[in-house]
């Protein structure tokens, strides 16, 4: 008897602990308050009203699925953590109206409430056509197809001088052309790797390469305007960032 009154003591004990928690009242509403947009228990608030609800699926440890929906539980967007579409991955928001999907360029999961918000996706429970067209227009993506679509070849840089890659500053004839930054090492079988991304001169991404630090002997390129993914060769004695650089620029991507 005195076991079964010590186990439901403590059964009590941790529910009190587990509410204690969970903001409530005064609290809460200051919380969803606290900032335009505020993302708490699995809902996103937008000037402290309930905007849509937004639930992490865990699919793999390091990049959550997300199941977005309107106030009324009914399920129109599912982001998703793809590794087949890009060289080193990427989010994917799908419309579940029309199947549509877009391709994104961040992947920061912590931008998701804001991004929904700020491109004010939900109108009266619903996505409009026209806010999810202006949406995959407006988020550095590509619409995915079954249709062939034509690329148009992108003008080579008749300039023959040499592309300079100091430091994070790619230029040539002695002006700046870009710029390229280190997002993340890793070893893979024992080897170093290095991910980075380029961008224009403007500050515009228009790329991400992967090689490894010693050794090199090519590059993984992911080309964001045409989605294309193409591996260069790198001899022995030549610099790996500079053959990245000399690649985009020649093809019209810096």
């Amino acid at each position: 008897m005195k076991k079964l009154i010590y186990s439901i003591l403590l059964v009590f004990i941790s529910a009190n602990l587990f509410a204690q928690k969970t903001l409530t009242g005064e609290k809460r509403l200051k919380a969803v308050n606290a900032d335009p947009v505020v993302y708490l228990d699995d809902t996103v608030y937008s000037k402290g009203t309930p905007y849509c609800l937004m639930k992490e699926i865990k699919v793999n440890e390091y990049h959550p699925d997300y199941s977005v929906k309107n106030i009324r539980g009914e399920e129109l967007i599912y982001i998703k953590w793809d590794t087949k579409i890009s060289l080193m991955g990427a989010y994917v928001f799908k419309f579940m109206k029309d199947g549509k999907s877009v391709k994104l360029s961040i992947t920061d999961e912590e931008k998701f409430p804001m991004l929904l918000v700020n491109n004010d996706l939900f109108v009266n429970n619903d996505v409009p056509a026209n806010r999810e067209e202006n949406f995959i227009n407006n988020n550095g993506g590509s619409t995915s197809s079954t249709t062939e679509t034509t690329v148009e070849t992108k003008p080579k840089t008749k300039s023959n001088s040499e592309i300079i890659v100091a430091d994070k500053l790619i230029s040539q004839d002695l002006m700046k052309i870009g710029e390229w930054k280190l997002v993340k090492s890793y070893y893979q079988d024992k080897i170093l790797w290095h991910e980075t991304e380029w961008y224009k001169k403007d500050g515009t991404k228009v790329a991400q390469a992967k090689y490894k630090i010693d050794d090199a002997d090519q590059a993984m390129i992911l080309t964001y305007s045409d989605n294309k993914t193409t591996q260069l060769a790198v001899a022995p004695s030549q610099s790996v960032r500079k053959i990245v650089a000399t690649f985009l620029r020649e093809n019209g991507y810096l």
